[in-house]
């Protein structure tokens, strides 16, 4: 339950970092192309007889340089957000990952029995195994009563198998 849960959250922050993964993607070609831009805009701001003109040359071009400056900070400052989260992913993930492959977490079932049924299961263990001869399909039947009591008490579970493995 705790894996299939941890599964499902990996699922979820894979999903989302490939989100992410698009949208810096994204982000890093618009600051690309708007640096291209603005490198254009200022070129062709560059005039050799600027210093001799008593106004401004370009002014619907300076004014569209300022505007694309400021968008490029924008555009860097939710670039470094972005790069804050996938780095954020990155931990998530990884942690994610190192708990499901934890040996500890291991599938346990919800249902549990209650304490006459388990010792009614016992008890029949028990009485299969006292008997000297023991066929397979006996066998099978204990093993997979035992593997049932596994789950809920691997301790007990254990202390039946020795008694299977003596009485063999």
């Amino acid at each position: 339950m705790i894996k299939d849960f941890l599964k499902k959250y990996q699922e979820e922050l894979i999903s989302e970092k490939i989100q992410l993964k698009e949208d810096i993607d994204l982000l890093e070609t618009k600051i690309r192309e708007e640096k291209k831009f603005l490198a254009l805009l200022e070129d062709s701001n560059e005039s050799y007889f600027k210093e001799f003109t008593p106004r401004d040359i370009n002014a619907k071009n300076n004014k569209m340089a300022e505007e694309i400056r400021n968008y490029l900070v924008e555009l860097n400052s939710n670039y470094d957000k972005k790069l804050q989260k996938m780095n954020f992913f990155d931990g998530r993930l990884d942690e994610v990952n190192a708990l499901i492959s934890n040996k500890d977490i291991e599938q346990t079932p919800i249902i549990v029995k209650a304490p006459e049924i388990i010792q009614q299961d016992i008890d029949a263990d028990e009485s299969v195994i006292s008997d000297s001869s023991v066929s397979n399909s006996e066998l099978i039947a204990c093993l997979s009563n035992i593997k049932d009591l596994i789950l809920l008490d691997p301790y007990r579970a254990q202390i039946e198998l020795e008694k299977i493995i003596s009485s063999i």
